[in-house]
């Protein structure tokens, strides 16, 4: 009788376990500190290209994955434009990308988010950039050091990581 008891008390709890994990976010990045950057060119929105090797040696990039479909970062837009605004004269580019289908609709929302972002945007209608990054969920933000290095991957855009960010950019482009 007792060893009915442990085998359900042992299957209950493994199922939950097996729950709890189905339900957990896939959105981990699966870039980690210290991995290059996954290098990448595109046509930025208002024109000109956007090479991620153009800024090796040169500058901290934070890429700021979005979309006009996500209520947060269309929220944190604000946010970043203070972050490009404080660190953009210190060898530091912020750039918008966008995850959102080309079509002529969907463009003229991109582009009425993007006039509200004192930062670069491009487009990355087929997420190939989302993918070499390991975004599934946004918003997501990945800072680049001057290296091409990875020193944060954050899915969130909370005040928190907000600050962190900002802190990380201020120490890495004092050097």
């Amino acid at each position: 009788m007792a060893e009915k008891g442990l085998t359900r008390t042992f299957f209950l709890i493994v199922s939950t376990i097996l729950v709890l994990v189905m339900l957990l976010p896939t959105g981990v990045a699966a870039l980690q500190y210290g991995d290059r950057a996954p290098l990448f060119e595109t046509d930025m929105l208002e024109g000109g290209t956007f090479s991620l090797k153009d800024h090796r040696g040169k500058n901290v990039v934070l890429l700021n994955f979005w979309s006009v479909f996500c209520r947060d970062c269309i929220s944190r837009i604000e946010a970043l434009n203070k972050i490009n605004d404080l660190y953009q004269k210190r060898n530091f580019i912020l750039v918008g990308i966008a995850g959102d289908p080309p079509t002529p609709r969907m463009l003229a929302q991109v582009k009425k988010y993007a006039a509200k972002m004192r930062y670069e945007v491009i487009l990355d209608p087929e997420l190939l950039i989302y993918e070499s990054y390991g975004v599934d969920i946004i918003p997501f933000a990945v800072l680049v050091d001057r290296d091409g290095k990875v020193v944060m991957a954050i899915q969130s855009l909370e005040p928190e990581p907000l600050k962190e960010i900002s802190d990380r950019i201020d120490a890495l482009t004092r050097e």
